[in-house]
């Protein structure tokens, strides 16, 4: 493993993470919201309310609202299995997208209190995860190996479905300006890069691979370029990629040694990226006090957050795309949020 020497921040990301050194955390920010494990986390992309979104292994869905005086809490049930990804676009606040092992994709509308079935793809394929490709098609990943592409706009969905992975896809992410890259992490260790242009075939061959030593929990590109992968593997690294090779192998700017042992009663640990910066990401921490990390995209930690009411592991981190708002997902269904004081 090696490191390679941190290089100066942008202002920009100075700024920001002045910004994320102050946040805190105490018992009006952490919230039970679900009976069980934290599988997925969003939050909401609000510009004037604290609202953070939640699943859990069981297929609950809630979220909390902050606010003076008592929490606002509310939870449902859509799925019958593990809800395993939370999703909400900026430009379309009122709908929560959730999927699940019980093989379907749903759409929230919180205000009328309906889940619709985007999507059901065929048995025991279940949804571990999706991205939009463009503003109507969603790829999705799937517990067994493959992915799919789903227009949402077709009320009958008929969809290919493509072999990619020997085992489960953790996670799926498009790229933020090429419209038709896209990129897998999976349980079987490894990281592809895809083109969607070329998957002509049910096994498609893809145009770059990184290869972990265990299973791979989560691969995102950088935001707002996409000039940086961070990686998360249980083989106890969080590795960053800079480049393509020619072989095709991803070149790694950095392996960055990591406790991601979570062991079976944790979820797994998803780094992330700082929305609309390129070079900060942050992801959940084995160590004590417990703490959500803070990463410059060369691997040198920058920021740790804690508080007091900070007593279990944030499994699962995701921030506010606009305001600094930073919340974690813990093992017994509480939620703990970060905020500006």
């Amino acid at each position: 493993l090696c490191q390679v020497a941190p290089e100066p921040l942008t202002r920009n990301a100075e700024r920001i993470l002045s910004r994320l050194s102050d946040l805190v955390a105490d018992d009006t920010t952490v919230q039970k919201v679900l009976p069980s494990r934290i599988t997925a986390i969003a939050v909401h992309p609000s510009l004037t309310a604290s609202l953070v979104f939640v699943g859990d292994k069981l297929g609950n869905f809630g979220f909390v609202k902050l606010r003076s005086g008592e929490n606002v809490v509310e939870t449902y049930r859509p799925h019958t299995s593990g809800l395993m990804c939370l999703k909400i676009r900026p430009e379309d606040p009122q709908k929560i997208y959730s999927s699940s092992y019980d093989d379907t994709l749903r759409c929230a509308d919180i205000e009328r209190g309906i889940f619709d079935e985007l999507y059901r793809c065929t048995p025991d394929a279940g949804v571990m995860y999706f991205d939009w490709m463009q503003d109507k098609t969603m790829i999705v990943a799937h517990s067994n190996g493959q992915v799919s592409f789903v227009d949402v706009r077709v009320e009958k969905k008929q969809t290919a479905l493509y072999d990619v992975h020997d085992r489960k896809v953790r996670t799926i992410d498009a790229h933020p300006t090429n419209s038709s890259w896209f990129l897998t992490g999976s349980t079987d260790a490894k990281v592809k890069l895809w083109d969607s242009r070329m998957m002509s075939k049910k096994r498609p061959t893809p145009l770059a691979m990184l290869s972990h030593n265990r299973s791979c929990s989560g691969a995102f590109f950088s935001p707002v370029e996409g000039n940086r992968i961070v990686t998360t593997s249980f083989d106890d690294t969080l590795k960053i990629v800079n480049d393509i090779l020619p072989t095709g192998e991803m070149k790694q700017l950095v392996s960055l040694k990591h406790n991601n042992f979570t062991g079976r009663w944790l979820t797994p640990f998803k780094a992330v990226w700082m929305p609309g910066c390129d070079e900060l990401f942050l992801v959940g921490s084995m160590e004590y006090p417990r703490r959500v990390e803070v990463y410059s995209n060369h691997g040198a930690l920058l920021c740790k957050l804690m508080g007091e009411s900070i007593t279990s592991v944030s499994s699962l981190v995701d921030v506010h795309p606009e305001r600094l708002i930073v919340a974690g997902g813990n093992s017994s269904g509480r939620v703990q949020i970060f905020i500006e004081p």
